[in-house]
């Protein structure tokens, strides 16, 4: 490119309209969609939850999971326990995409309230209880006339 030398020359050179050269910037991104049974995926789960760097708080964690499509969702008892689990799980995802060969495995969580057992305190409610469980209990009271607050 020349430098014009007069005025005009120079006004028209910078009011020319810039042609920007077209360049292509897709990129060609190799999705594995490899697919994988139970048991191979069920193999590589055990094998992260093995991996020496996880607390055992982590590993329970794991233990409650979810499968359908290409999507865990892993069960977390209380909110307090979202944090622990959001520290591993990009590793835990990327492991798994790994193991199976497969890019299109998702990972989510979901925060589950687990049932409390009301607390058995005197002799009748644990012996109510143990009746529920076992049915045969109720014959053998009636049958000895046992009475539980005795």
């Amino acid at each position: 490119m020349s430098i014009p030398t007069d005025l005009g020359a120079l006004k028209a050179e910078i009011n020319k309209p810039k042609v920007e050269e077209e360049t292509d910037t897709t990129e060609e991104v190799d999705i594995r969609n490899t697919p994988y049974t139970p048991e191979s995926f069920d193999k590589a789960w055990k094998d992260f939850i093995d991996l020496d760097k996880l607390q055992t708080l982590e590993k329970e964690l794991l233990n409650d999971y979810k499968l359908e499509n290409h999507t865990i969702t892993v069960s977390i008892p209380n909110e307090a326990l979202t944090v622990g689990f959001e520290r591993f799980r990009a590793d835990l995802l990327q492991h798994m995409r790994d193991a199976l060969k497969n890019d299109h495995i998702m990972l989510k969580s979901q925060v589950v309230q687990i049932e409390k057992e009301q607390m058995l305190y005197t002799d009748r409610e644990k012996f109510n209880y143990l009746k529920e469980k076992y049915p045969a209990l109720k014959d053998l009271q009636e049958k000895l006339g046992l009475d539980p607050e005795f």
